[in-house]
């Protein structure tokens, strides 16, 4: 088998392999959308995902991707911990703040412990990453 041939078998499996096991995935990741859906409920108390007229306790959520620690301009009571903290949410710092916000950032208001399980933060962030989006 030449070389060309070689490398249009190869690609050819490749493109076979993945658009079989794609619907797969997105099923996992549906179900785990699902899952940080049902572990936001203890969170919806505090915060919304979705633009709302309603004050809660917490900021609103919306568009949280991106946007600055304390940056939502309808929420005033923000810790001053928070505000000088140059934290900008992603997923990276949104698994960091969920195992353990004190810690994070020390002389914040938020009163919540935290979620130790990495499945259950991954799945939260997913939810997330999906609900909050600025569509």
């Amino acid at each position: 088998m030449g070389g060309m041939q070689l490398r249009s078998t190869l690609l050819a499996s490749t493109l076979c392999c993945v658009s079989l096991v794609a619907p797969y995935l997105q099923a996992a990741d549906s179900a785990m959308v699902k899952r940080g859906q049902m572990l936001f409920l203890q969170c919806r108390a505090c915060h919304d995902t979705q633009p709302s007229t309603t004050t809660k306790v917490g900021p609103n959520l919306h568009c949280l991707f991106g946007r600055s620690a304390a940056g939502a301009a309808d929420y005033a009571t923000y810790s001053e911990a928070l505000r000088s903290s140059k934290v900008t949410w992603n997923r990276e710092s949104l698994d960091q703040w969920l195992v353990n916000p004190a810690a994070m950032v020390p002389g914040t208001t938020m009163a919540f412990a935290g979620v130790p399980s990495a499945e259950n933060r991954a799945a939260l962030i997913a939810f997330l990453e999906q609900s909050t989006a600025c569509n």
